[in-house]
């Protein structure tokens, strides 16, 4: 039996988490953007926050939600990651709500190393949230929230936030039949084709950048689950000069009445790299997208591919492109 080396365990870790959260049913789905500072006790070094978080609600008292956070760049650091967090909460008033929550963290780590100049550091922490929620409207809210990450290979840093959050309304009812009839109308179109142009950055302390470009397939195989297989040129940033082609799962939410949709990715990534001796490996990719729905059979599709190597070549690649589906 193949032996998996611990630092893949995360990508089937994230692929189970993700067919998990895609059997979920929807509910009022509410996205945040949230911005404020980040601390680090041990160094008493401060840098900037930035968080987006995608949550819904599971009953009353409890909702889950995916979030982002980008811890800024701290002393011989710098660390963002994605965590998974299950919620409890209760309403103070009709419009004010309060709720803490928990879950893994997995983060990336561009961290100092003695005898060498930077490494590329992955391994999975513990974020822990409490957050205040004021609606002032129907969609719109204003949030205030504290995260506290921990790990064990790496810093632990608490960040303060503020921001706004919209909330979506259900396009349909899950299970009712006008859910059937808007699922049986998307099976009519479930092939996409997109070419995306953008940048790739290296996670170094130097940031070297480059054009990119991709050309993808994407198939939809149920309401809330795609698979993509695509070609991707990172360019030639610094110390890389890489191309390959990479496959993967996504778990997809449509938003505004199947308008737009978002979703989370985790993949295999097979690629060459002139600049590594010639060498082809086989590393993990983990990203985002969204799409928007164009009169016709056009959509307009955003990107962002977070490659994870075992030899600190991290890079991100953030791309915009054209699509069509049939």
């Amino acid at each position: 039996m193949t032996k998996i080396n611990h630092r893949d365990r995360w990508l089937l870790q994230f692929a189970v988490l993700l067919s998990a959260v895609a059997a979920l049913p929807a509910g009022a789905q509410q996205l945040s953007i949230l911005s404020g500072v980040t601390k680090e006790r041990v160094s008493h070094d401060d840098s900037f926050a930035y968080v987006a978080d995608y949550s819904e609600p599971l009953t009353k008292l409890f909702s889950y939600s995916l979030v982002y956070v980008n811890e800024g760049h701290l002393f011989d650091h710098h660390r963002d990651g994605m965590g998974a967090q299950l919620w409890a909460g209760f309403n103070i008033t009709p419009r004010w709500s309060v709720k803490a929550g928990t879950g893994p963290y997995l983060y990336f780590d561009t961290a100092a190393r003695p005898g060498v100049v930077f490494a590329d550091n992955h391994g999975i922490g513990l974020i822990s949230s409490v957050a205040t929620n004021y609606q002032f409207t129907k969609h719109w809210a204003v949030e205030l929230r504290a995260n506290r990450i921990l790990t064990n290979k790496s810093i632990d840093t608490t960040s303060i936030v503020a921001g706004v959050g919209y909330t979506f309304d259900a396009a349909v009812l899950p299970g009712s039949a006008e859910g059937a009839a808007a699922w049986q109308s998307d099976r009519l179109k479930p092939n996409e084709v997109t070419v995306y142009v953008g940048h790739t950055y290296v996670n170094n302390f130097e940031s070297e950048t480059s054009t990119a470009y991709e050309l993808e397939y994407r198939r939809n195989l149920s309401r809330h689950i795609d698979w993509t297989v695509a070609a991707l040129r990172e360019g030639a940033p610094g110390p890389i000069n890489r191309s390959g082609a990479l496959t993967e799962i996504w778990a997809t939410r449509a938003l505004l009445n199947d308008r737009v949709s978002i979703g989370v990715g985790v993949g295999p990534y097979l690629a060459y790299d002139s600049k590594d001796n010639d060498r082809t490996r086989l590393t993990g990719v983990l990203s985002l997208t969204a799409s928007m729905k164009i009169p016709g059979n056009l959509i307009a599709r955003a990107t962002w591919h977070r490659v994870t190597t075992r030899n600190d070549r991290d890079t991100d690649v953030f791309l915009i492109g054209a699509g069509y589906r049939w």
